[in-house]
């Protein structure tokens, strides 16, 4: 009776009615967002500087898989299992419709032949499979599509009530950041910029499922902790990306052009420009940024960068091996040939390089088709769910962001990697609802 009660508030819904394979798909995407926004795993207490640890016991603790963790993705892909055999051909639609995904997968696995470190590589593909299939699961088999975001809605919910209680014990970094239960004010500040989003949606989405007074305290603490992060950028997209993808789709609704095919020329001539700057006043990127901020190095990013695309020079084809690059010990490349802190990260701060670094110009161009079938495959759910279509293309665009200066892109279950992907599958699911309609 209480789960019953408690699927039934998550879905906002009655689900006497509900399939088992319904009923298993929220569990699912409940479990696994929870998991990647920190819900089942708040984090009390203070954060740990990289200053602190060596580089040996670094290199090792990066390198070792986490059992827990482990054992929850068996368990979800577990599940995910099960309702793909109780209904194979649902899933098979979805992934069909998403098959470049597929093929990263692929491409994954066949990299243990020249990866840095097989065993990790091996051991790391296995989970980006599970992670996968997981969501493609769980979206496959919602009762609808729409579900997804009150769903997110729902776990944001319980995260804004953890980082409530992480504010009234002080959760705040030794330079007086709060970071609430996610262990980085950054990693605060893109959780509270997706829950906004999520809250917003939902209030126009689901107008008589939700409560509204509730809805607006959520939306006002949850604007409050993003301010309080102090995270510059989140803060900015919050404003940014919206205001874009509704001037790109009002362009492409009158010239009746593609949104994705106008963000890619946007992002091209964006390129061009710079490029062209930089050459007229012989200017490093870093001079270029510096006309606009008081830190063009981009707190030290851009020595990461320099080392990153010398090492991705020479394995540039294929890269490293999936998730062989950073965090294998102390064949590491950045504790091999890195000097300072570069030795104690374990990502490049730059989700593009770092598939450049694992996958290499394969790689990057079978990812590129996964946004290529996304963008094409929008297109066709814009008339039908004009909310979904705008709602996913801000997630997405967020996304892509992020990964300029921050890493999530195919990272185990990083919440925008999670983001990611449960759009990517969800417009795949709405495309393929409508071809058997």
């Amino acid at each position: 009776m209480i789960l019953r009660r408690l699927l039934n508030w998550l879905v906002a819904d009655d689900t006497r009615h509900y399939t088992i394979n319904n009923l298993v798909a929220i569990v699912i995407i409940t479990l696994v967002c929870a998991s990647s926004f920190d819900v089942l795993s708040p984090n009390m207490e203070a954060a740990t500087h990289l200053v602190d640890m060596e580089v040996k016991d670094h290199a090792a603790s990066t390198s070792s898989g986490n059992l827990v963790n482990q054992l929850f993705w068996v368990a979800m892909i577990g599940l995910a299992g099960y309702t793909i055999l109780r209904d194979p051909q649902r899933a098979k639609r979805i992934v069909v419709a998403q098959w470049p995904l597929v093929i990263i997968c692929l491409l994954a696995f066949a990299s243990v032949t020249w990866a840095l470190a097989p065993n990790i590589a091996f051991r790391r593909s296995v989970m980006l499979v599970f992670v996968i299939g997981s969501v493609f699961a769980g979206v496959s088999y919602l009762r609808r599509p729409e579900q997804l975001l009150l769903l997110l809605y729902r776990i944001c919910t319980l995260a804004l009530a953890f980082n409530l209680m992480a504010l009234v014990l002080g959760n705040f970094d030794k330079d007086g950041f709060f970071y609430g239960i996610h262990g980085n004010k950054n990693v605060l500040g893109a959780i509270a910029l997706l829950a906004i989003l999520f809250g917003v949606a939902s209030r126009k989405l689901f107008t008589t499922q939700i409560n509204r007074f509730y809805n607006g305290v959520y939306l006002g603490l949850w604007l409050l902790l993003l301010l309080i992060s102090v995270s510059k950028t989140s803060i900015a997209l919050l404003f940014v990306v919206p205001a874009l993808v509704f001037g790109v789709q009002v362009i492409a609704t009158n010239t009746r052009l593609n949104v994705g095919m106008l963000m890619l020329l946007a992002f091209t001539l964006l390129t061009l420009v710079i490029y062209i700057v930089l050459s007229l006043y012989n200017w490093h990127i870093k001079e270029f940024f510096a006309q606009f901020m008081s830190d063009p190095g981009l707190t030290g990013r851009d020595y990461i960068w320099a080392f990153m695309l010398d090492r991705i020079d020479t394995r540039w084809l294929l890269g490293h091996g999936y998730g062989s690059f950073w965090g294998i010990g102390q064949q590491s490349p950045n504790v091999v040939y890195g000097r300072s802190y570069l030795t104690l990260l374990n990502q490049g701060h730059n989700g593009y390089l770092d598939l450049l670094a694992k996958l290499g110009v394969i790689g990057m161009a079978i990812y590129l088709l996964v946004l290529v079938q996304f963008a094409r495959q929008s297109g066709q759910i814009q008339s039908t769910h004009p909310l979904l279509f705008f709602l996913f293309w801000i997630l997405l665009v967020i996304t892509l962001f992020h990964n300029i200066t921050e890493s999530s892109l195919m990272r185990g279950s990083h919440s925008m990697w999670i983001i990611q992907l449960l759009v990517l599958t969800s417009v795949a699911r709405i495309c393929a609802d409508r071809r058997l309609q």
